[in-house]
């Protein structure tokens, strides 16, 4: 097999030489091995300098300009130090993507009013265009109709749309986001799981084009959040773009920090430029609003049109004055010309600070009730999509909400003592006015009911602008302290440590961000935001607020109303958590290069390592008799970690294809299981120096990704998932065995299985965030959890406690309270 095999995602040295074999003699390269492209320095630099990601296109091939989907390889993963850590292969690679002709039954466009067809057919023309940038971005002033622009795209080239050229898969608007809520908001529209930007990138890298639509970017965050377009840009979008089959559609301001973070190239079309706009069409439009010529300065922005035609005539415009200038000068005309009874609904919208339906309008105090509100209508600018008006411009709305409600009458008035399912609107209003008005809803952020009632994207919103006050405050109060005793230093003729100042500085910063319920949210975050359901979210932030507060947690627990309770959490830092494994009485768990040891009892890590990982793309970990381990490597290279018997190297040898899963049981019934690309599994009993054992077919339809064994009847259990949604048992010279868990439609990410004092239990985990776990004792019992994030690994102890791993952190899991 020669050096090759030893060295995937490792770099040269510096006269770029290959690692020998030497270099890893632990390393095991079986039949079947699948190697990756290696890294030079040069790329793992560049990778670093792209946020962490790097593509590899065939030759011929630029991965950052038009490329054929087949032409990619995949892209590498390196670490803030240009470490590599895993390679994910494109899918499609070598593949062309069939010709898909245009359907019959296309709908008819949907009309674009206002003289907007110039932009409309701009926007169709990108979208046809497959060497077309792969960003679009509309730039213009509030009021340019940029928002309305990308509904209509959107509408007009729906995913299923029969016209291959014109389709886009998601609308999503960033008003109000941060970087986590808007990347788990993204990922739930996608279909795919993702905690952070990186794993919705490694998501992504499934050679499927894709045409995202991103409305609102400018209007990103609030309050004290006031960086999160810039970030949103940078963190999400950016590397977004580096994916060759994707493309964006972003809603972004030019001249903005947001924009220069977008630095591809990018199809600008800015609505202000009257090219975009057709001036007869907009003329006539703009007339019928208001069965009046209206002052010519208005084009070509459709909201000062709008805002025109609801004043008096003899309004004058500067032509020389921006549009926000035009629209303050409207604005001003137009609240003069207001009949009183109106006045008073209008002040408690622009109170609000934000879009509003007229239900909880009518509601609020000051508003005088459905029918003004329903007077008020007419005279405002339309709803939005979601039917929430508001008061435009919003500098205006701004002046005229100083002498409007304040946040305590709003919450007063909107919130019942106990919030349920039927309050998410109001409580949605509350959380995000506390966040534009800086107000502190701490009690609010603590309440279990809040927490699975609101909207998540409130929620995370009021969380991530309440850290930001903490972590501010601290910094003020830590500023102090250290002008305190440079000053005493000096008095006592003593140097000051400046460095170490600044470093204990930030610590108590990060740790005034971090409240029990902001890392539980952190944590749960991706599940809580992909359903509706308040049950399935409070079990989520249940697992995860155990390790701080147990009493909460038993509160969401009772939200939840499920039996079974988490017991303990162990949360894996700044490195994510990616294998898990039995070792003997305890677990090996994998975090960034890592393995450590946890009580399963308690989750508390033993003080030395047990052992560190040469490679990152392993895929699983394997924990066997006498201390011995060894980890799968994506390739299907085995590397011995600890010292063991020569099982693996035997039953890898008897093998006729490469390993794609492995797992290994130590004591008296000690054995080492695989399974293969075929979907077959093998089997070699490490007691008596047998020969290995094999399925006669392929158990699975696809590569096998997982598999567990237990001592159950006196025989080997061997419990396998796959590729392919399938959950397959098997005992060596047995006929077909039930599978112990119901197929479903998409990969399985691990498998356990135990025999305990309740009987024989199994459980899979797939890659959308399901755990099944089912207990075939006296009864059948069948446990679903669902904890945030997707399993890596899964665990199961002999007295029956359920071990999952996620990249976020283990939890340990009693499925019964008995």
């Amino acid at each position: 097999m020669g050096a090759d095999w030893t060295s995937e995602l490792i770099v040269p040295d510096e006269q770029g030489a290959a690692p020998t074999a030497e270099d890893h003699p632990s390393a095991v390269a079986p039949p079947g091995y699948r190697p990756f492209p290696r890294m030079t320095r040069e790329q793992c630099a560049e990778a670093v300098r792209r946020g962490g990601w790097l593509f590899k296109a065939d030759e011929g091939h630029d991965p950052d300009g038009s490329v054929p989907v087949e032409a990619v390889e995949g892209a590498w993963q390196v670490d803030a130090h240009g470490r590599p850590l895993r390679f994910r292969p494109n899918p499609r690679y070598g593949a062309p993507l069939p010709e898909q002709p245009v359907g019959d039954g296309a709908a008819p466009l949907p009309p674009l009013h206002a003289g907007r067809r110039p932009a409309g057919r701009a926007l169709l023309g990108w979208l046809e265009d497959p060497q077309a940038p792969r960003l679009c971005r509309i730039a213009g002033s509030s009021g340019s109709g940029r928002s309305h622009l990308l509904h209509w795209l959107a509408a007009a080239c729906p995913a299923d749309s029969p016209h291959p050229r014109r389709r886009t898969d998601v609308l999503l608007s960033a008003a109000e986001s941060t970087v986590d809520t808007f990347v788990w908001r993204l990922a739930a529209l996608l279909g795919v799981s993702a905690a952070d930007p990186d794993e919705l990138v490694a998501a992504l890298i499934d050679g499927v084009p894709r045409v995202l639509v991103v409305t609102d970017l400018d209007r990103a965050g609030a309050g004290r959040l006031s960086d999160a377009a810039q970030r949103i840009a940078a963190e999400v979008l950016r590397p977004l773009l580096r994916v060759p089959w994707l493309r964006l559609v972003v809603e972004c301001a030019s001249d903005t920090p947001a924009a220069a973070a977008l630095d591809v190239p990018a199809a600008v079309l800015d609505l202000d430029q009257p090219q975009w706009t057709d001036l007869d069409a907009f003329t006539r439009w703009a007339t019928a609003l208001a069965e009046r010529q209206l002052p010519a300065e208005v084009y070509p922005s459709p909201a000062l049109a709008l805002l025109a035609a609801r004043t008096g005539d003899g309004v004058l415009l500067d032509p020389a004055a921006t549009p926000a200038r035009k629209a303050e000068t409207l604005a001003e005309t137009w609240w003069e010309s207001l009949p009183e009874l109106v006045r008073a609904p209008v002040v408690v919208l622009a109170s609000v600070r934000g879009g509003l339906d007229t239900e909880l309008w009518g509601e609020l105090p000051g508003s005088l009730g459905p029918f003004a509100v329903h007077e008020a209508v007419d005279l405002l600018l339309p709803a939005d999509p979601e039917g929430r008006y508001r008061v435009w411009p919003d500098a205006f709305a701004e002046r005229l909400a100083r002498s409007g409600l304040d946040h305590l009458s709003i919450r007063q008035n909107l919130l019942p003592e106990q919030p349920g399912p039927q309050d998410a609107a109001r409580l949605d209003l509350v959380l995000r006015h506390a966040v534009r008005t800086s107000t502190a809803v701490d009690d609010l952020l603590a309440d279990p009911a809040v927490l699975v009632h609101a909207d998540p994207s409130a929620v995370g919103l009021a969380l991530e602008h309440a850290a930001a006050v903490r972590v501010a405050d601290a910094g003020q109060r830590a500023e102090l302290a250290q002008a305190e005793a440079r000053r005493e230093a000096l008095a006592d003729g003593k140097e000051f440590d400046e460095e170490l100042a600044r470093q204990f500085s930030d610590a108590d910063r990060a740790a005034a961000g971090r409240t029990p319920v902001h890392r539980a949210w952190r944590l749960a975050g991706p599940r809580v935001t992909a359903t509706d359901d308040p049950a399935e979210r409070a079990s989520a932030l249940h697992c995860w607020t155990v390790a701080h507060d147990g009493g909460l947690a038993e509160r969401f627990a009772e939200l939840a109303g499920h039996e079974w309770r988490a017991r303990w959490a162990f949360a894996g830092g700044t490195d994510p958590v990616h294998l898990l494994a039995r070792h003997e009485d305890r677990l090996a768990v994998a975090v960034g290069w890592d393995v450590v040891v946890l009580d399963p009892a308690t989750g508390r890590s033993a003080d030395e390592s047990f052992a560190r990982l040469t490679d990152r793309s392993t895929v699983a970990l394997a924990a066997g008799h006498e201390g011995g381990a060894w980890a799968l490597r994506r390739s299907g290279a085995v590397e011995e970690l600890r010292p063991s018997s020569d099982a693996v190297r035997r039953l890898l040898a008897a093998m006729d294809d490469g390993a794609t899963a492995l797992a290994a049981r130590g004591g008296e019934q000690r054995a080492v299981a695989t399974g293969d690309a075929s979907g077959r599994v093998h089997l070699l009993d490490d007691r008596d120096g047998t020969d290995a054992v094999h399925s006669d077919a392929p158990l699975h339809a696809a590569p096998v990704t997982a598999v567990d064994l237990a001592h159950h009847g006196g025989h080997h259990l061997l419990v396998s998932g796959g590729l392919d949604g399938a959950v397959q048992a098997w005992m060596p010279g047995r006929g077909p065995l039930s599978p112990p868990v119901p197929a479903r439609d998409v990969p399985v990410t691990a498998v356990a299985v135990a025999t305990t004092p309740g009987g024989l239990v199994c459980a899979a985990a797939w890659t959308d965030g399901l755990v099944r776990v089912v207990l075939a004792g006296a009864e059948r019992v069948t446990h679903d959890l669902r904890l945030g994030a997707p399993a890596v690994g899964l665990a199961l102890t002999d007295e029956g406690r359920l071990c999952v791993a996620t990249a976020t952190g283990v939890l340990g899991i009693d499925l019964t309270t008995a």
